[in-house]
């Protein structure tokens, strides 16, 4: 791992605890606003709707006013039923603005999850293998799914909801005082006792959003891990069936709980809201019916009034409250926004450097190469070796000899701490992805297969093969009797994690894979572990076939696959030991050796004679 590499690690998890222990920022709303930025037309039109509409619904209260105070007391039939069609006319045109404005509120609010849906899910890809050993895959999907559903509300609501109560409280008060100041100003004292209670909800309704988000994405992982195809096997195998629902249990109570706190937050706030909603009403009608007694104000004005406050106390509730939901709203955002923050581990070249051109195949060199999985435990120590272009390079060696962290390197799903992995004389680390990627094909121990058919798994790596090459690749990898005894052939589904076949199976199609990608450079870890003897037979020649003018390194435990290497590299605590053809490393009678005889005892596989002459 370069220094970059280590500063990344440690830059992930401390954002990880950032991410689970940080609180709002300016910072926050800044990103916010970044975010909106490029939907600023669209926000523009729906702002300009939703003026509209406020000042549309200002209107039917002073027609109500004139109603009372002019038609009726003149008995002016005329201009009443102008005055009541009026009543009819501009709340039906408010309520046609209403869904105009709905519609691109809609439509920013879905673009803008849709945004930062696609970004995340992008990051999440280039995190790196390392944050995927140490992240539960639900917590990312909670990010994904339970936080970015939260956002939708909070941009559909709480921000329009924040211009349309400012909006409101402001244009209605200025009819108000228009109209008579007296009674505006009586209405307008009580508006700052709304500001007092829901200032100290802020905080909680922070940590109650918090808390339940994080809950949920305890649950989900646990979904995740218990309620899929293969950890349903490892569940029933066990009989921990009880045991895991008592589990989800606990997490589902968690959630419950948690938005049970949440929701009450909201609840006591309002009660409080309600309360002082009464006030302002029983100021009115008692100064108001004052005013009217003594004829220094007319009847239609108290029940414009009224309305006006009907108006006016629930949009300024809910801007005192604005405390409360914003910060609601950026605890939502902090969690994104940190997921976003994550560095890479394993980060794209700022000036990637061009692969060598017309070189195929390539070297794969490893020089003094140091690496841990851990700051301070170092797994591989000084490695140095070349995968030299068109050979065969086997690395093998006890268990836990670093032989897969090998085969991690080469294919940089890490990148190393000290030293370099090289391909064509360029580091990996200055290639670009795509250009890498392109070079090489890396068949894992690992085998994974989509829930799709055969023949798209195949293609997987090469999308634009047509069925021929696709049909190639199998029958290269051996698979012909097993596509002929499925019901649909290419075409049959093969499962979750291609639950339907077997392992050797598997390993065959990820090699049929490897086939149809035509690679310079192949990895292979265990690619014939799942095998038996027979099949391991079959598909030995489609190996050789597919290792003829490529460049390989196949880290094996069965030596059986690797005697014919051009180069054995003997892997053994964090160290190449030993290097050479078989034959040279047998003489040695070094470790290589014994792995050897401990494999082919004379008395259980019919001789070590017997091997190398078949090697020869």
């Amino acid at each position: 791992m370069s220094m970059h590499g280590m500063h990344a690690v440690w830059e992930q998890r401390r954002s990880l605890r950032y991410m689970e222990q940080g609180q709002p920022t300016k910072e926050t709303a800044r990103r916010l606003l970044a975010t909106l930025r490029p939907h600023r037309r669209l926000i523009a039109g729906a702002l300009t709707l939703t003026v509209l509409g406020v000042v549309l619904g200002l209107i039917p209260p002073l027609l109500m006013r004139q109603i009372i105070d002019g038609a009726i007391r003149r008995r002016n039939y005329a201009s009443l039923w102008w005055l009541a069609a009026g009543l009819l006319a501009f709340p039906a045109v408010g309520a046609v603005v209403s869904v105009g404005q709905s519609y691109l509120n809609a439509v920013v609010a879905q673009t803008v999850i849709h945004d930062l849906r696609t970004a995340m899910y992008r990051h999440g890809q280039r995190l790196g293998i390392r944050f995927f050993t140490k992240t539960p895959g639900g917590e990312i999907h909670s990010r994904l799914v339970n936080d970015l559903n939260a956002v939708q509300n909070v941009l559909s609501r709480t921000m329009t909801g924040l211009f349309v109560n400012a909006l409101t409280v402001t244009l209605t008060l200025a009819t108000m005082f228009v109209i008579n100041w007296q009674l505006a100003l009586a209405a307008a004292l009580v508006l700052p006792a709304f500001a007092l209670p829901v200032l100290s909800f802020g905080r909680r309704t922070y940590d109650a959003i918090n808390r339940t988000q994080e809950s949920m994405a305890q649950m989900t992982a646990h979904l995740e891990e218990t309620l899929t195809l293969s950890g349903m096997v490892v569940v029933t195998s066990f009989g921990t069936r009880p045991r895991e629902a008592d589990r989800f249990t606990g997490y589902s109570a968690s959630v419950r709980t948690c938005q049970v706190r949440q929701s009450m937050v909201g609840q006591w706030l309002s009660m409080v809201v309600r309360i002082l909603s009464a006030l302002g009403p029983a100021l009115l009608y008692g100064y108001g019916g004052y005013l009217v007694i003594t004829h220094r104000a007319e009847l239609g004005t108290i029940v414009a009034f009224a309305t006006y406050l009907v108006q006016l106390y629930s949009p300024a509730s809910s801007l005192a409250g604005s405390n409360t939901t914003l910060i609601g709203g950026l605890a939502l955002f902090d969690r994104i926004f940190r997921f976003l923050d994550l560095p890479a581990d394993v980060p794209e070249p700022s000036a990637p450097q061009a692969m060598a051109a017309g070189t195929m195949p390539l070297a794969l060199e490893f020089d003094c190469v140091q690496f841990g999985y851990q700051p301070s435990e170092e797994v591989l120590h000084g490695v140095s070796f070349t995968a030299e272009p068109g050979q065969l390079t086997a690395v093998v060696g006890p268990s836990g000899a670093g032989k897969s962290t090998i085969l991690a390197l080469a294919a940089r799903f890490y990148d190393p701490e000290a030293g370099a992995v090289r391909l064509g004389g360029v580091s990996l680390a200055e290639l670009a992805e795509a250009d890498l990627r392109a070079a090489m094909s890396v068949v894992t121990q690992e085998l994974y297969l989509f829930h799709t058919t055969l023949q798209d798994n195949i293609r997987y790596g090469r999308p634009t093969a047509d069925d021929a090459e696709v049909r190639r690749a199998a029958e290269a990898a051996q698979l012909g009797d097993l596509i002929a005894a499925l019901p649909e052939g290419l075409h049959t589904v093969v499962g979750e994690r291609g639950y339907r076949l077997s392992g050797g199976e598997k390993q065959r199609v990820a090699i049929a894979r490897a086939i149809l990608r035509n690679p310079s450079v192949l990895l292979l870890d265990e690619a014939t572990s799942s095998l038996d003897s027979h099949a391991e037979r079959l598909i030995q020649e489609a190996l050789d076939r597919l290792f003829r003018g490529r460049t390989v390194v196949a880290i094996a435990h069965r030596l059986s696959t690797v005697l014919a290497a051009d180069q054995i590299l003997v892997a053994d605590g964090g160290r190449i030991r030993e290097r050479g053809r078989h034959a040279q490393l047998l003489r040695q009678g070094g470790l290589y050796a014994a792995l050897y005889h401990e494999q082919f005892d004379p008395g259980l596989a019919g001789g070590a004679e017997a091997m190398q002459a078949a090697v020869r």
